[in-house]
């Protein structure tokens, strides 16, 4: 990169943002969770994000896609997996969501300047005992690597 194009790149970032990655520090630039909660209506499952303030507006475009991402595998998961999450939302108080796996991106500099992600998944308690729930967690690991990675 040019020092002009350099000096552009970093101010689209806010100066901590810039600041951290010069320094070569992660940074969590995504994060989503996937929970089950219960309303009037019944169970139902839940992408809770970021806020979006001051968020670049690619970080919000992919932060949607990692969102459909998460729909995806939710909406694959097995129907005696959503029987039993549903079963478990209604013992549970109606404003009390179970937090199921959260999925982080992290953004850090390899010492050539190249741009290094990982993206983790933490798993609840509830979440590790059901195997379709671990799948879908890392299939939506792999298929959010493939998008941040190509930002």
């Amino acid at each position: 990169m040019t020092s002009a194009a350099s000096q552009q790149f970093f101010e689209t970032f806010p100066p901590e943002v810039a600041r951290a990655i010069l320094e070569g520090r992660p940074l969590r630039i995504h994060a989503a969770k996937v929970s089950v909660v219960r309303d009037k209506t019944g169970a139902a499952f839940a992408i809770d994000t970021l806020p979006r303030d001051g968020r670049p507006a690619e970080w919000e475009r992919t932060t949607q896609r990692i969102c459909r991402i998460l729909k995806g595998e939710v909406d694959r998961l097995p129907a005696e997996t959503k029987r039993a999450l549903a079963a478990v939302a209604h013992i549970l108080p109606a404003d009390e969501p179970i937090l199921l796996f959260q999925v982080e991106t992290w953004l850090s500099m390899k010492d050539d300047g190249g741009s290094w992600w990982e993206v983790p998944a933490y798993l609840s308690l509830a979440a590790i005992s059901l195997p379709a729930v671990v799948k879908a967690s890392e299939q939506a690991k792999k298929r959010i690597l493939k998008v941040v990675t190509a930002i």
